[in-house]
């Protein structure tokens, strides 16, 4: 998998059938304007959008992240998935998620553990990249809001077994 900036990726991997790409790419760009600002008051700049992308893959996803020690603060937007087969379907619809997740704490670590998710579903581009744009700016509010730690004592997980 290749972690694709934004501005050197294409938008028909997320949205095969887009015809103008200049609408959804300006909310994009407020997007990942978001997901940087966040990086930069977590004190780790980070790179906004960009795809998730597998060569050969007919789609891609396109996420972002802010992160600082243990915590983290994601977007995501993807093509459906089969409920029965766990493969992706041509969309729409797309899915846009949001996540903050802390990094396990236990002796044998597991991974991350969500703390606060959303997450929606849209019929056009546009409508999802606005989703996106609407989860940056939930992250970039909880982000900045919230203090550091208050996210580690919300970890139900913690220190599990």
């Amino acid at each position: 998998m290749e972690a694709i900036p934004l501005a050197e990726g294409d938008l028909r991997w997320v949205f095969p059938d887009l015809v103008d790409a200049g609408p959804v790419l300006d909310v994009l760009r407020q997007a990942a304007a978001r997901v940087e600002r966040l990086a930069g008051h977590l004190g780790r700049p980070g790179g906004g959008l960009v795809f998730d992308h597998l060569p050969g893959a007919p789609y891609a996803g396109l996420s972002g992240r802010a992160e600082a020690e243990e915590l983290a603060f994601d977007v995501r937007v993807s093509a459906p998935r089969d409920p029965h087969r766990h493969v992706l379907t041509r969309p729409p619809p797309w899915r846009v998620e949001g996540e903050i997740s802390v990094r396990c704490d236990a002796i044998r670590d597991c991974g991350r553990h969500e703390i606060e998710t959303v997450e929606s579903a849209h019929g056009t581009p546009l409508d999802a990249a606005n989703g996106v744009l609407s989860v940056a700016g939930w992250l970039y509010d909880r982000g900045t809001t919230e203090p550091r730690g208050s996210w580690r004592r919300r970890d139900v997980l913690s220190r599990h077994r």
